[in-house]
């Protein structure tokens, strides 16, 4: 089944979340966003908005299945090691009586099979892997799935039959994992149980089947995937650990994942690695779901600081934290103090994704003096510009660029972000760049050019460094018009 983005303005806003925008989360689990560098790219650590990188979960093999299931035994999942899942288990397993399932968590895989696809929906995606953890409501259960990052809920129904089996009246939305180029699966039919290897009365596996529906989008089309499955799992023995992104930008503040959702007592620390005096809570999010898959902090961080982490608390089967090789958070090097000389000398800045300093863009001048500051669609330009005693506004004057001509589109509001070291506010130019009149530039990518407008940027914290980022973001798929922005004669004042 394929449908079109166009066809649903609640589509749409989720499509500019996730094509244009600069998306600092993915509840399943992915990088971040895309604009100035991807996950875990060089141009994360060269300025550009943060894309949180890190390893996968590491996998642990496990046997099959629940015999009661009704499958073939089979041995366990491969370890994930960031690709697609491939099992070889089936839904069957050792033998043991199937028993009812209590509080409880479990390594899981999930070995998918295509059963209907639309022929333009060319994917990679074979399975899933996570950890799903049980508690009791009623004869019912609550289930809670996640990894890295992502912490996703649901119930399971008990059956009335004598041997124990569970099943979904609702859909149950798992993680999708690294190397699976689906936006979400969702379990709509299950049969699951528990088997009892040891004849002690306590799961030792858990097996099952069912069908899944998986979403894909390509551009603006979007791609309905149906899928049968088998599941099994083994008693969860891995100690969570945490994500970190590599070279953070300072108006990134901080997001760290954690490799599967953790009790909701744990807590995060960061700690200044250079003095070992300043000390930073994160605080947890996705408490609503009963565990957290996520900690951060707003703090505007120094550039080129290093910070160690420290957790206490651990997983929903109470193992701790271990995240003793985890190295120190190394903040975006210091690209060295700006002059504020209006880009006219040799400027101390960070650029990434096309971003320089020109003298024009087809026929069009610089703004003012011979340079200024270019920064096109995916790249960013990173600043760190000293703020005068009394000084209490980044200010400056813009250009916006468009590669097409039409009324209403400008550059961003959100292009350019400005922050002052050791705070939390973030400030953005309250209204976009004017798009009209237009002048033609006589470039081949950016043939139109709005006004100039001055930019004023108030700073309300207390601080003697200010962090500048301009970045307008990039797209991919349905998009509006491209665009860039020319900045020059910035300075704080």
């Amino acid at each position: 089944m394929k449908w079109r983005s166009r066809a649903s303005l609640g589509f749409l806003g989720l499509l500019g979340v996730l094509a244009c925008g600069r998306a600092e989360t993915d509840d399943n689990g992915g990088a971040g966003g895309p604009a100035g560098g991807s996950a875990g790219s060089g141009l994360t650590a060269s300025g550009g908005k943060l894309g949180v990188g890190g390893s996968p979960l590491g996998g642990a093999s496990g046997k099959g299945g629940s015999s009661a299931a009704g499958g073939a035994s089979g041995e366990g999942n491969a370890a994930n090691t960031g690709g697609s899942i491939v099992s070889d288990a089936g839904a069957g397993g050792t033998g043991g009586d199937s028993v009812p399932l209590g509080e409880s968590s479990w390594d899981t895989t999930l070995a998918l099979t295509v059963t209907k696809s639309d022929p333009q929906a060319a994917f990679s995606c074979s399975g899933a892997r996570f950890m799903l953890h049980f508690s009791p409501s009623g004869s019912n259960l609550k289930a809670i799935s996640g990894r890295n990052g992502a912490v996703l809920t649901g119930e399971l129904i008990r059956g009335t039959q004598s041997s124990p089996s569970y099943s979904v009246n609702q859909r149950l939305p798992i993680p999708t994992g690294d190397g699976c180029d689906l936006l979400s699966i969702d379990i709509t039919e299950l049969t699951l149980q528990a088997s009892d290897e040891g004849g002690d009365g306590i799961a030792d596996s858990i097996g099952g089947s069912g069908k899944a529906r998986g979403v894909q989008i390509r551009g603006d089309v979007g791609f309905t995937i149906e899928f049968s499955f088998t599941l099994q799992g083994v008693p969860d023995a891995t100690k969570p650990s945490l994500l970190a992104p590599s070279n953070p930008h300072p108006l990134d503040g901080v997001l760290l994942r954690t490799t599967e959702p953790v009790a909701l007592t744990s807590s995060v620390t960061l700690t200044d690695a250079a003095t070992g005096s300043v000390s930073q809570a994160l605080t947890g999010y996705s408490a609503f779901d009963g565990a957290f898959g996520r900690f951060s902090s707003a703090l505007i961080l120094p550039f080129g600081s290093s910070w160690r982490v420290s957790a206490t608390g651990g997983d929903l089967a109470q193992l701790p934290f271990d995240i003793a090789a985890l190295p120190p958070i190394a903040v975006l090097a210091d690209p060295g103090l700006f002059a504020q000389d209006g880009f006219e000398g040799t400027p101390a800045l960070s650029l990434t994704g096309g971003a320089k300093i020109v003298t024009s863009v087809g026929t069009l001048p610089a703004i003012k003096g011979s340079k200024s500051l270019f920064v096109p669609s995916g790249g960013s330009a990173t600043l760190h510009v000293a703020r005068p005693a009394g000084a209490s506004s980044v200010r400056f004057t813009a250009q916006g660029l468009t590669n097409i001509s039409v009324a209403g589109i400008g550059v961003g509001d959100s292009d350019v972000e400005a922050g002052v070291v050791g705070g939390s506010v973030r400030v953005r130019p309250s209204q976009a760049l004017p798009a009209t009149p237009s002048t033609s530039t006589g470039d081949s990518m950016w043939m139109y050019a709005g006004p100039t407008q001055d930019v004023t940027l108030p700073l309300t914290e207390s601080g003697t460094d200010v962090a500048v980022r301009i970045a307008p973001p990039g797209c991919q798929g349905f998009c509006p018009p491209s665009r860039s922005v020319l900045i020059d004669d910035l300075r704080v004042e």
